[in-house]
C-alpha cells in the first residue's frame, strides 16, 4: 500500500519497509501442523486428526520443539538441551524413550523419523 519513485535512497527505503512492519505486525502462531498432528500452543493439547493425544509435560516440550521447525534434523543432545535445559544432568537416551513414547501416541503413518547417526526429526513421509 506504499509506493516509493525511482531513483529512491536506501535509507527512505529500510524506513518504509520498518514503517509497513509496524503497521502490519505478525500474527502470533497458536497452532503447530505437521501431517494431520495438531499441536495448539494455547490449550497445550495435541491431536492427530480429530483424536485427542494425553501427552505429559515432557512428550508435550519435545514435540513442540520438533514440531517448530519440521523437517529439521536435532541431534539428541540439542533435543536434551531445549527440554531438559535446567537440569545439569541428562542422559540423552532418555530422549530415546521419550520419542518412542511418542511415537506410539502418534500411531501411523509414522511422523517422527529417525536420522542414523544424527537424530530425529518431524515430517511426512520418509
Amino acid at each position: 500500500d506504499d509506493y516509493l519513485p525511482k531513483p529512491f535512497a536506501m535509507r527512505e527505503l529500510v524506513a518504509r519497509v520498518n514503517a509497513l512492519g509496524r503497521r502490519y505486525p505478525e500474527e502470533p502462531v497458536l497452532n503447530l501442523r505437521v501431517g494431520g498432528l495438531t499441536l495448539d500452543l494455547v490449550n497445550h493439547q495435541v491431536y492427530r486428526g480429530s483424536r485427542r493425544l494425553e501427552l505429559s509435560a515432557r512428550e508435550l516440550m519435545l514435540l513442540k520443539v520438533l514440531m517448530r521447525e519440521p523437517g529439521r534434523v536435532f541431534t539428541r543432545t540439542e533435543l536434551c538441551e531445549r527440554v531438559w535445559e535446567h537440569e545439569h544432568e541428562y542422559d540423552t537416551k532418555l530422549v530415546e524413550v521419550f520419542i518412542g513414547r511418542l511415537r506410539k501416541k502418534i500411531g501411523k503413518p509414522p511422523l517422527i523419523h529417525t536420522v542414523r547417526y544424527v537424530g530425529y526429526t518431524i515430517r511426512e513421509g520418509l
